[in-house]
């Protein structure tokens, strides 16, 4: 038998209702009043008035981040780090949250208006596996994934992603550059209504 060092992490998830000025304060409020201590259960320190309901699971999702083996003499022989299952989520959780902003408007897709200033770029591959530079112009949310429609730089055509499987609407770090794009976009909107 050998022994091992199985690296685990519990997520609970879930929301808060909070009364607030703003989006900020809201944020403000469950970081510094709000939490959970093992073998307690979820709290706040703000009135009823303030923080007015929560709705948490009460069983946690489990990820397993690592696994080392010891040695007879309790040393790491070999360790493996589990990163395929985090990204996923992650993946999946920003591409959530992207369908909750444009839900919270109304919206299924968004073209992006100002591209010139700051646009997100992603890389498209064509059907012989050709590398494409390409600048995000929109985005489509379906009920189980996102489209990204881009304009290929040099030629200027259109294409677009669909993920999980290309490049362009799975990459974790254009997604959440995506995200910000779509957040903004529609907050200047907002600000001009």
């Amino acid at each position: 038998m050998a022994k091992y060092d199985v690296r685990v992490r519990y997520t609970f998830e879930g929301t808060y209702k909070v009364v607030a000025e703003d989006r900020d304060e809201a944020e403000r409020m469950i970081a510094e009043d709000c939490g959970l201590v093992l073998g307690g259960n979820i709290h706040t320190t703000r009135d009823d008035d303030e923080v007015t309901d929560w709705r948490f699971g009460s069983h946690p999702d489990m990820q397993i981040l690592s696994v080392r083996e010891r040695d007879g003499k309790g040393k790491v022989r070999y360790t493996s780090m589990c990163f395929s299952d985090r990204i996923e989520e992650l993946r999946k959780d920003i591409i959530e949250a992207i369908r909750q902003l444009l839900d919270a408007h109304g919206l299924k897709k968004i073209t992006f208006t100002d591209n010139e200033e700051d646009p997100v770029w992603i890389i498209w591959f064509d059907d012989n596996a050709e590398p494409y530079e390409c600048y995000v112009t929109g985005i489509e949310v379906t009920d189980k994934n996102i489209v990204v429609l881009a304009t290929i730089k040099d030629s200027m055509e259109e294409v677009f992603c669909q993920g999980p499987f290309e490049l362009g609407a799975s990459n974790i770090d254009w997604l959440n550059q995506m995200y910000e794009a779509v957040r903004l976009q529609l907050e200047n909107t907002d600000g001009n209504s």
